[in-house]
């Protein structure tokens, strides 16, 4: 493995790693950064296609939509692998994302099991994300007892 592979993949991580903060902080505007302006992002609840959105404008407009119901999120991603091929590269990551909604008055706890399957491109000298589908594998639901 070359240094410049290696140099790839952790800049690659530390993409998905900013997807993943910057939501946490529902910092929409900045999260779009990470996206190509032509992203395709859509999300599967098991086999059923949940959000299907095209364009970087779009999709902070959903991302903002769906953050005006979230008190809090909180992300931890794991497993991150890819496969480069000069300027394109493919990856797999899985990440369990926790959020808090209210809902009559109770906090509610989601939890989320996720494997992202991503298609990125290098553009104007920094990798971003061309296309990302997420599978909701396990989805749990509690209120949240403090």
């Amino acid at each position: 493995m070359t240094l410049e592979i290696l140099k790839t993949k952790e800049e690659l991580r530390q993409l998905i790693d900013a997807y993943a903060s910057l939501g946490d902080e529902k910092k929409i505007a900045e999260q779009m950064s990470v996206f190509t302006p032509d992203v395709i992002y859509q999300v599967y609840m098991n086999d059923f296609l949940a959000a299907n959105v095209s364009g970087r404008d779009n999709l902070e407009k959903e991302f903002n939509g769906h953050a005006s119901q979230v008190k809090t999120y909180f992300t931890l991603n794991g497993q991150h692998t890819v496969t480069i091929n000069g300027d394109a590269a493919n990856g797999v990551s899985f990440s369990q994302i926790k959020m808090i909604r209210e809902s009559e008055g109770k906090d509610i706890l989601t939890d989320y099991s996720v494997k992202y399957e991503d298609q990125y491109v290098y553009q104007n000298e920094k990798w971003l994300i061309k296309e990302r589908t997420g599978y909701f594998i396990i989805v749990e639901s509690r209120v949240v007892t403090n």
